[in-house]
């Protein structure tokens, strides 16, 4: 008898206001470091950091892509049996895209960046990341973030840094990315200004 997948938050109603406080906080609060609002297990290459985004964020009416290690029979029943999501293949029409890993610019170059009209309608771009406490450092400036903002990944290289420049650029339009570690979160609005690579 096949188990069932993974049911999402332990306390679903207060785990999941829990969680959108604190995804608020990070788009608010840009490169701040956000510890995980309630403790859940991976799901295949999905981590938990992952996961807490999707219970959160997910629902009937969010397509969603998978990059190909996550595009699993595993990966796709956790969202379909806990979000009702539809998965989709066309980059261009998601509404979410998980990555297991940093992606190439190229990989990005297809989603939807949103309209004049609709500067929201553009995907936002959830990549996971080895680690938010070490690896290379970033200094971050714009709005949410008083004066200079260092932030340090493992798991992203200077090609998205690269990406990520060009995608501040087109205000108001371009993709918010959210970068989730395996016990903590951080975003970048697309509002964020890179000041420095290290």
């Amino acid at each position: 008898m096949n188990s069932l997948p993974a049911t999402g938050f332990p306390n679903p109603s207060e785990d999941a206001s829990h969680s959108f406080r604190g995804l608020l906080t990070a788009m608010s609060q840009p490169a701040s470091i956000q510890p995980l609002t309630t403790q859940l297990p991976s799901v295949g290459k999905l981590n938990p950091a992952s996961c807490l985004i999707a219970l959160t964020l997910v629902d009937h009416e969010s397509p969603v892509w998978l990059d190909d290690d996550l595009d699993d029979e595993t990966v796709k029943q956790f969202f379909k049996f806990n979000c009702s999501a539809p998965l989709i293949k066309q980059q261009s029409k998601a509404m979410l895209a998980f990555f297991s890993h940093c992606p190439s610019p190229q990989g990005l170059a297809n989603f939807n960046k949103g309209n004049a009209s609709y500067p929201d309608a553009s995907t936002t771009l959830i990549i996971q990341v080895k680690s938010l406490s070490s690896g290379n450092a970033v200094t971050l400036t714009g709005p949410g973030i008083q004066t200079e903002q260092v932030l340090k990944v493992d798991g992203l290289n200077k090609y998205f840094w690269a990406w990520f420049k060009t995608n501040q650029t087109i205000f108001p339009l371009g993709n918010d990315v959210i970068l989730a570690a395996p016990d903590c979160l951080a975003a970048l609005p697309r509002t964020t200004k890179i000041v420095e690579v290290s």
